[in-house]
């Protein structure tokens, strides 16, 4: 992928040997190569910027699609980012497995780094894309963690640690999405903490929410979960559309704007499935219209949605970012549908 023209003019690459250098799959730096000009750029304290970037969910595209698609995953996604990297003063290198580390060497400031990171992903070309290859086909996304030398870090494992922050950051809302570094919301950040929000913790906490039920309504305990849940996990909107019409939504939202007619491009598209979770969001935007009107009224970029037996539907939405849904996200919303299913039965 890289040529000796296209290294040749930062000295560190004087002389080198390419295949020595490059990546032997994707053909962009090798890890390295890619971090060893990383702290000789520090070292000559040279500004840059530097972006983590992971592939979303990976492993569940190796295992369901084989490691041959999944490899040509990673040669596409090397070679979007070369390009992307050619015409933006960058370089690229694979960190390893389906992490790439980019270098900007362009103006470091917040503004422009969030310009530059944001058009990789509104091209629909570079991180964020339909991948096809022969005949399966995937929609890839990723997620970009961000921070800038001399701006963020004085040294390379400051700059390191900064940029993991703000990856980890990303993927705690949702994936699919970048976060530069921005030291007041940013610095504290531990991404070695023990995890509150695993699932058997979340489960435990929604027992007693609906152990809870002495002195409240059906519908107040229902609300005290969707609240309980959009905080823990982080996503915007939780809804619960009971058959009669009314929904029930955590307190941030104001429920009075939705009406039940709003869902009613959800209730079609079970049949036998417990689960509806669509492909592409952006393309079922285009199609529905009602999803259309949720996306304009409530800013709702992504959704997943079971059918509570007998009682309804229940909806978890996103707002922020185009949010990619995990497995644990899955257990979660069959495991309060389960609840309230129980609550109202």
């Amino acid at each position: 992928m890289y040529t000796v023209k296209d290294l040749e003019k930062f000295d560190y690459f004087n002389n080198i040997e390419l295949n020595h250098a490059l990546d032997s799959l994707t053909g962009v730096l090798s890890r390295g190569y890619i971090l060893g000009f990383t702290k000789h750029l520090i070292e000559n304290k040279v500004p840059f910027a530097m972006g983590i970037i992971d592939i979303d969910n990976f492993k569940l595209v190796n295992d369901n699609y084989g490691h041959d698609f999944g490899d040509k995953c990673l040669t596409d996604m090397a070679e979007n980012l070369a390009a992307y990297f050619k015409t933006h003063n960058g370089l690229v290198g694979r960190y390893g497995g389906d992490e790439f580390v980019f270098l900007y060497f362009g103006d470091t400031s917040y503004d422009n780094v969030h310009k530059i990171i944001a058009d990789m992903y509104n091209e629909h070309t570079v991180v964020r894309k339909r991948f096809k290859y022969h005949n399966i086909e995937h929609w890839l996304t990723s997620t970009i963690g961000c921070a800038s030398y001399p701006k963020d870090a004085k040294n390379y494992t400051e700059l390191f640690a900064d940029a993991d922050k703000t990856l980890y950051r990303g993927k705690s809302k949702g994936r699919n999405c970048f976060i530069v570094y921005v030291e007041e919301k940013h610095k504290d950040i531990d991404v070695h903490k023990k995890e509150t929000s695993s699932v058997h913790v979340i489960f435990n906490s929604l027992n007693r929410i609906f152990e809870n039920v002495v002195h409240l309504t059906k519908d107040e305990v229902v609300r005290n979960a969707l609240d309980y849940l959009t905080n823990i996990l982080n996503f915007s909107q939780a809804i619960y559309i009971k058959n009669d019409g009314e929904c029930i939504t955590n307190t941030s939202i104001n429920s009075r704007n939705l009406k039940v007619e709003d869902f009613d491009f959800i209730y079609n598209k079970f049949e036998d499935d417990e689960i509806y979770v669509p492909k592409n969001i952006t393309i079922l935007r285009q199609e529905d219209k009602n999803l259309k009107k949720l996306y304009e009224d409530f800013h709702m970029l992504t959704f997943i949605a079971s059918k509570v037996q007998d009682v309804g539907h229940l909806v978890l939405l996103e707002g922020k970012v185009e949010r990619v849904w995990q497995e644990n996200d899955f257990a979660i919303l069959m495991y309060l549908d389960r609840l309230i299913q129980i609550l109202y039965n």
